[in-house]
């Protein structure tokens, strides 16, 4: 009776010991210790099984646990961090000011973006993100239709090799990679022109060593929210880009020495289904050009024809570079466009545009950019010492100075006469087929989710002019060959 008594004594204190014991305890778990309690006869299996079930119902509980927190937005995650999913937005009002010595531009506030983002993941693996873009087509007092911006879902069984699906962002630049949120302008370069942008497809990516990255998708290769709709011409574009960063690579984590590689080849077809049916005159119209600070459009070719059937061969490819230590970053890239087809009459062509800048960036408060960098991408910058309020005593956020020289080059494109030169392109007679631009900016970042930037943009258009009017609609009266603005933004996200 004794030793009865005395093992339900035992029994009780080790269920007390067990319950308090948690992280402390010397076996790898609660489970473990009741266990080595029975082969050791302080327990038997009956006196330990209710203990056993006590602790798989309150390890159960803990793992059924919804835990809130605020990291760069608002989240819920489970304790056993398997499941998570978060809500995200970002809101972007910016202000545009032009010389009017210049192309007459109008002077505006603008709501640059407002997105809305649920993402998380399921399982550990496999994430989402679904954003939807609020602020395109709002323009004066027309209002215009919301639109989807991101959509994909994600299977990440292995960092070496993770897939995607959806529509999304292609593997393509360093500049147009890095979020707008975190890059150093307001906006980006004139190389963003030619890269592949969001587009509808699938990707394979990962890291398979250290300092390594690379990603390989096919896509629609028509842009966001547009599928291809044309029976005869038929195919996705293959688009790639592998990194490394061998700062990373040497076990260097105040650097970032990085160098990329991107390509991108597919057959477009100039025979795409529009709003009212099929387009009757089997034409393709190449990327046009905008300055860096949202004014006049400085290039804009005629279409590319084709005969029935046939399709449009274009070629992407760039080179990356950029180095980084403590808070001074210099980063350049070069890009190039190729079409290559046959017009209407069978005349064929193959012509380029090219485009590249170089930009020097300087943390002012001492912040390094090498602290924001990961796979092959720029991140957010988060200050030694937030600025919250005036009069709260905090530090002073974090201040970059920025200058960027960069340059469009469509050459290729001036004005040819002849019946030959038809339906391949060619931008008007006496306008620009190139441009090259300066900017200086700077940003103070109050905290890691609160923005505001200045730049100034001095944009010079080459080999043509600029005809502009002095009202919305009325009749030219006059040209220009170049565009200065200043622009502000005002940048909060969550």
């Amino acid at each position: 009776m004794k030793e009865i008594k005395l093992r339900g004594i035992l029994a009780a204190v080790s269920g007390a010991l067990l319950i308090s014991a948690g992280s402390t305890a010397m076996a790898d778990s609660t489970g473990d210790l009741l266990q080595a309690l029975v082969a050791k006869g302080v327990l038997t299996e009956e006196e330990a099984a209710p203990l056993m079930k006590g602790h798989e119902a309150e390890n159960q509980s803990k793992k059924n646990e919804i835990k809130a927190s605020f990291k760069d937005g608002i989240g819920f995650e489970s304790a056993d961090h398997q499941h998570a999913i978060s809500v995200n937005g970002r809101v972007q009002a910016d202000y545009r000011n032009f010389g009017k010595s210049d192309a007459q531009n109008t002077d505006t506030i603008d709501l640059r973006r407002a997105y809305l983002t649920v993402k998380g993941k399921i399982y550990n693996d496999y994430d989402f993100n679904v954003t939807g873009d609020f602020a395109q087509g709002q323009s004066g007092a027309t209002t215009g239709t919301s639109q989807l911006d991101v959509a994909y879902f994600g299977i990440n069984w292995w960092d070496q090799a993770k897939f995607r699906f959806g529509q999304f962002d292609m593997p393509f630049g360093l500049e147009h990679l890095t979020s707008d949120l975190f890059i150093d302008f307001q906006e980006r370069s004139l190389t963003d022109l030619l890269v592949p942008g969001k587009e509808r497809g699938a990707m394979i990516h990962g890291a398979p060593f250290k300092g390594f990255y690379y990603g390989l998708a096919a896509s629609t290769g028509r842009g966001k929210n547009v599928n291809n709709q044309d029976k005869q011409v038929e195919g996705v574009d293959v688009i790639g880009r592998v990194t490394a960063n061998f700062a990373e690579m040497m076990g260097n984590p105040d650097a970032v020495y990085h160098v990329g590689l991107d390509f991108s080849r597919g057959d477009i077809s100039p025979n795409q289904k529009t709003g009212t049916g099929v387009a009757a005159n089997n034409s393709f119209t190449p990327v046009g050009g905008s300055t860096e600070a949202r004014g006049i459009s400085f290039f804009s070719p005629t279409a590319f024809t084709a005969l029935a059937g046939d399709n449009i061969t274009r070629t992407r490819y760039g080179l990356e570079a950029a180095v980084a230590y403590g808070p001074v970053k210099f980063q350049s890239e070069y890009f190039d466009h190729n079409y290559n087809g046959k017009n209407a009459v069978g005349t064929s062509y193959d012509k380029d545009i090219s485009a590249w800048y170089a930009a020097v960036n300087w943390m002012v408060t001492g912040e390094s950019f090498a602290s924001s960098y990961k796979d092959g991408v720029w991140g957010r910058i988060k200050p030694n010492n937030d600025f919250v309020h005036p009069s709260a005593g905090y530090g002073p956020g974090a201040v970059e100075l920025s200058l960027r020289y960069s340059e469009f080059d469509a050459k290729d494109f001036a004005f040819k006469t002849g019946a030959a030169n038809a339906g391949t392109g060619n931008a008007a007679t006496g306008t620009p087929s190139g441009a090259h631009a300066w900017t200086a900016g700077v940003q103070w970042i109050l905290n890691p989710n609160t923005r505001l930037m200045a730049n100034y943009v001095d944009t010079k258009f080459e080999d043509g002019l600029v005809s502009f009017s002095k009202n919305q609609g009325g009749a030219t009266v006059g040209t220009t060959d170049k565009e200065k603005a200043v622009t502000v933004r005002a940048q909060f996200d969550f």
